[in-house]
């Protein structure tokens, strides 16, 4: 029987955290309703602790695999958020700042320029729009709109040399 090489067949435990996830939210669908939320808060988490391990496990050839691991445990928390706070419309604007704050986790972690530039675009956009569903008035919005574009414009500024193009 041929041994398991984690550096070569790291894609099977995230097929087989994906297969687990996706027969946990079938079976608290349909079997344990009233515990529901249980099911997508397994799938997600263990997506992303797979993708996070198969980052773990070589960091240069999966360097990659971080994203769609901290983005997995990005919309567990906005799930949870959604959860917490309940699903009022004037609580929306959460939903956009919780994927806001995932993508600038993410963009610390990567090393590699060009994949950094891309989720801090991400952050701003989705924190502009955030703040834009916020019930705050019409003053603090643009003040935190204007901040998010200053924020953005420094980033854009020290980091120069590294931007793509």
């Amino acid at each position: 029987m041929a041994k398991f090489d984690a550096k070569k067949q790291w894609w099977l435990v995230v097929i087989a955290a994906g297969v687990v996830g996706i027969a946990a939210m079938v079976i608290f669908d349909q079997w344990l309703p009233d515990l529901q939320l249980v099911g997508p808060i397994l799938m997600l988490g263990l997506i992303g602790a797979a993708f996070c391990w198969a980052y773990a496990v070589d960091r240069e050839r999966q360097w990659w695999a971080i994203i769609p691991g901290l983005g997995a445990f990005t919309f567990l928390a906005a799930l949870l958020a959604d959860a917490l706070i309940g699903m009022d419309p004037a609580n929306d604007w959460v939903g956009a700042v919780v994927p806001g704050i995932g993508a600038v986790v993410i963009a610390a972690v990567l090393k590699r320029a060009n994949a950094r530039f891309v989720l801090v675009v991400v952050a701003v956009i989705t924190f502009f729009v955030g703040i834009l569903m916020s019930p705050a008035s019409p003053l603090v919005k643009g003040i935190l709109v204007a901040v998010d574009f200053l924020l953005a414009v420094f980033y854009l500024w020290r980091n120069r040399k590294a931007l793509p193009g």
